[in-house]
């Protein structure tokens, strides 16, 4: 019962009789919330005394007291649906392990049944239970783990399609092992991965830094405020007129172009032109508005006819000791470089027509062996060697065989092996004499024929012999390495897409090593080297560079199978020390390497693609390629190193080729950069101004590195004989148009190499002016080049007074309407040759070359009797044939 309230007139009794003051209202309440206080912790120990079965408190004697001090073990609750001995719910009270998912989110106490808990039941909710914290956690660590076994799968997979130090890469990045984290929390292994793998691509990871970690203007910014300026439209009318079909369209890493915008820069006398111009460009204005037109900035003869009358006589030949000698100057000056004929093949065909040259043969091989004859009458006239015949000769053998192998029936002909190396010597030749445009359109379509062909794909076919697939495989290379040079002169899309070739690189060896009849021995390191490579389903230019650095033995089970490939005679191929030995089939297979880099290069950087990409990520492009052509120039044998002074003679003319095909393509990867580019980008950021420089100074370096190249007192015919003849004077503009841009920019990369860039330059004008003098190509890029280093030179503060004045001659004449006969050419040509030169021509026999052949083997002992016998392996090539042979 409660107590009963007590009223305020008995409060003020009672106060009165203890003699104390009569409480306040406030007072009172205390007094009030007091007691309820006391109230609840009464029914709160009643309920306990209730629950536990115990009885009502009551006084106990000590002993009692000391006794129940001791502690106690207290029953765990039953935590399932039944209730105490009393009755009183248990379910309420306990705590479930692992709540329901509705009652998670809703935040709500969870009963814990299962399949479905008390709330979701009352509530009609979908229960369901999700996986606890350790079961997400070993769930998460198997689904890592399967991951981490597909990527290292892939890895695998992928390392046999990448580069060679990708591989090396990707091996150390799957042989690390975890280790404990340090002190600070960095694992060991994760300090090694920094530190030791990645510093074998610095290039990357400075790359890689440009794109993440750049927050400057360079990421807002197209790539168009580079060098290259606008990419996906034209200014000019190509159609407009003679001059402007015959030069065309060229693109953005063509030499014509950097000229073109020479011009346009040395046309601004002051720096706020200078900054005016820029503004302009950078805000968006035509890039090509201003510049003048392209065929006036051109040295080509495109603008030259190469027609001649009808009353050539096809048929005609020149003399022996003159064939003979324009034979052994393709070979040893073109062939190395461009191996589109069979050497063996077409040599010991060469020399049966020429010991018979009533024999008949067909017009195919005829307009082959014509343009030898032009392409080496071309270089005759360069190092005007005395049995040079009239300036107009090389025209009359092309002729020739326009007539017999590219006239209106063959032209709608079906493709055949031999119109693809007719077409493709025709383009050569048209490169040499510097029609580029005809030359280009020439090389495009004996590519189109070769892509009929399928000389694009690996062939596995066992109709076709071995040596026949590899003389196949480098006549698809030689195509591709002409593309490739056209490309960089004219700018334009290629007709090669990498992609969609599978057809390995060309062997190392010489084709004299190559020849059926024996079984290949495999204790032969390079017999190793061709089964591991003939094995294969498919070669990269990196798995076949690393089986050329390191001869290795194959297993006993490789030299318990029958060999695939029956090539290889008695004259070695490999050193057991040094790899490969030297040779110019190896000089091509690094030269074919560097080709397909530099198609990558002018895909990425120069085509209409890149105008969809940021500045910075054109900067990573040029980083990652820089990368890669640097691997290669680490990647070439000693002999071929053209970075140091080697006193071996035989190879030369490739150390120097390669050397300018290496600062060639190191200029174009380098070009974007080499203008005033930091006023077109605003709020860059200091690592991408940094690399724009070092870039540009890069692209400027290349430059002088190429014409430091050449002696300094100009010897034009002594360079002739050393280096890629037929594209020499493209080289040259190249070095000299990035030299003086440099200084049209005020020297504002590399202001402490003013003197340095400015000997350069005049340097390679004097050597175009030495060239000028039996070339019309190089006399028109002379002229263009000594005007703008007169006009570049004051920017710098200096003057190019004493430099040798321009010189004033005709064109060489071309052939016209006014031809006399064909025949008074020739005949002039032959009187010019003294009885004594007619007699050191007549020793040129390629007898010499047989007797050679007789030493490797007996294989060759009656070769200058059956010609037929090189013939079989490959019944497309060029062949002879007469009632006396078989055919």
């Amino acid at each position: 019962m409660s107590r009963p309230q007590r009223s305020n007139w008995e409060c003020d009794a009672r106060s009165q009789a203890d003699n104390t003051p009569v409480p306040t209202i406030s007072s009172v309440q205390q007094r009030s919330q007091k007691s309820k206080q006391q109230q609840r912790l009464r029914g709160s120990m009643r309920s306990l005394n209730d629950i536990h079965h115990l009885p009502p408190l009551r006084p106990q004697s000590t002993a009692t007291q000391q006794q129940r001090s001791a502690k106690i073990a207290i029953p765990r609750l039953p935590r399932g649906e039944g209730t105490s001995t009393a009755g009183s719910p248990v379910g309420e009270k306990h705590r479930v392990t692992h709540a329901c998912e509705p009652c998670r989110h809703r935040k709500t106490k969870c009963s814990g049944e299962r399949p479905t808990c008390k709330h979701c039941e009352d509530c009609r909710i979908t229960c369901h239970y999700a996986d606890g914290k350790r079961d997400r956690t070993r769930k998460q660590l198997g689904n890592m783990t399967w991951k981490a076994e597909e990527y290292e799968k892939l890895l695998r997979e992928l390392s046999q399609r990448v580069e060679a130090a990708d591989q090396i890469l990707i091996r150390k990045t799957l042989e690390m092992e975890s280790t404990p984290e340090d002190e600070d929390g960095i694992s060991v292994a994760s300090s090694r991965r920094i530190g030791g793998v990645s510093d074998l691509y610095t290039g990357y990871r400075e790359a890689h830094d440009l794109e993440f970690e750049a927050d400057g203007g360079e990421t807002r910014v197209s790539a168009g405020v580079g060098s290259t300026g606008s990419l996906d439209h034209i200014h000019e009318d190509f159609n407009h007129s003679a001059a402007t079909r015959a030069t065309g369209f060229m693109g953005k890493n063509s030499e014509l172009t950097w000229i073109q915008r020479l011009k346009k820069q040395t046309a601004q006398s002051s720096d706020e032109s200078e900054k005016e111009a820029s503004a302009a460009d950078a805000a968006g204005g035509p890039f090509g508005s201003s510049l003048s037109p392209l065929n006036e900035s051109t040295y080509h003869c495109d603008d030259l006819t190469i027609l001649v009358p009808d009353q050539v006589d096809p048929h005609e030949i020149p003399p022996r000791p003159i064939a003979d000698a324009l034979f052994q100057v393709y070979l040893d000056t073109v062939h190395p470089a461009f191996p589109i004929i069979g050497k063996v093949n077409f040599i010991s065909q060469y020399q049966r027509f020429s010991d018979n040259p009533h024999i008949q043969t067909g017009s195919s091989w005829k307009a082959i062996l014509n343009l030898i004859y032009a392409i080496g009458a071309k270089y005759s006239h360069l190092v005007q060697v005395e049995w040079q015949g009239d300036d107009r000769d090389h025209l009359i053998y092309f002729t020739r065989a326009r007539m017999l192998g590219f006239n209106a029936d063959s032209m709608f002909g079906h493709a055949d092996l031999q119109r693809v190396q007719i077409t493709g010597l025709m383009a050569f030749y048209l490169t040499a004499i510097n029609q580029v445009n005809r030359a280009w359109t020439l090389n495009g379509i004996a590519i189109r024929h070769a892509l009929t062909l399928g000389l694009n794909l690996k062939n596995e076919s066992k109709s076709v012999h071995d040596v026949s697939k590899e003389i196949r495989y480098r006549v698809w290379w030689a195509l591709c390495s002409t593309e490739r040079l056209l490309g960089v002169m004219t700018g334009r899309p290629m007709a090669i897409i990498d992609t969609d070739c599978s057809v390995p690189l060309p062997l190392p060896f010489d084709e004299e090593g190559l020849f059926p009849g024996r079984v290949l021995d495999l204790n032969d390191p390079a017999a190793q080297m061709l089964w591991r490579w003939s094995s294969q389903d498919s070669l990269s230019p990196e798995n076949m560079t690393a089986a050329i650095s390191t001869p290795s033995s194959t297993n006993s089970d490789n030299r318990m199978k029958a060999s695939p490939t029956e090539m290889f005679g008695q004259k070695p191929l490999v050193d057991q020390n040094q790899g490969v030995l030297p040779s110019n089939s190896l000089y091509f297979f690094h030269h074919t390497k560097l080709s397909v880099l530099t198609s990558q290069v002018l895909d990425r950087l120069y085509r209409v693609g890149t105008m969809s990409q940021s500045w910075a990520q054109v900067q990573r492009i040029i980083s990652t390629h820089e990368s890669k052509l640097e691997r290669w120039r680490a990647g070439l044998p000693s002999v071929f190193d053209f970075t140091t002074r080697q006193r071996d003679q035989q190879f030369h003319r490739q150390r120097v080729s390669l050397g300018f095909f290496y600062y060639s393509t190191l200029t174009i990867i380098c070009r974007p950069c080499l203008c005033r580019i930091d006023r077109k980008i605003p709020n860059q950021s200091g690592k991408a101004k940094n690399f724009n420089r070092d870039t540009a100074a890069k692209c400027v370096h290349a430059a002088r590195d190429m014409v430091d190249m050449l002696p300094n007192e100009p010897n034009s015919i002594g360079l002739y004989k050393v280096a890629p003849w037929w594209c020499l004077v493209h080289h040259l503009v190249q070095a000299s148009t990035v030299l003086m841009l440099e200084l049209s920019f005020r020297s504002t990369h590399l202001p402490t190499e003013v003197e340095q860039i400015l000997d350069c330059a005049k340097k390679a004008v004097s050597w175009l002016r030495s060239m000028s003098e039996e070339d019309l190509a190089a006399f028109r890029a002379y002229k263009m080049c000594d005007e703008m280093l007169r006009k570049v030179a004051p920017k710098v503060g200096r003057d190019v007074d004493s430099m040798i004045q321009p010189i004033f001659r005709p064109s060489i004449p071309y052939l016209g309407p006014e031809l006399e006969d064909m025949h008074s050419i020739f005949a002039t040509s032959s009187t010019q040759i003294s009885q004594a030169e007619l007699s050191a021509l007549s020793e040129i026999d390629f007898n010499t070359f047989m007797e050679t052949m007789h030493q490797s083997g007996e294989h060759f002992q009656d070769l200058s009797f059956q010609p037929y016998m090189f013939t079989y392996y490959d019944e497309h090539m060029p062949q002879i044939s007469s009632p006396n042979l078989p055919t």
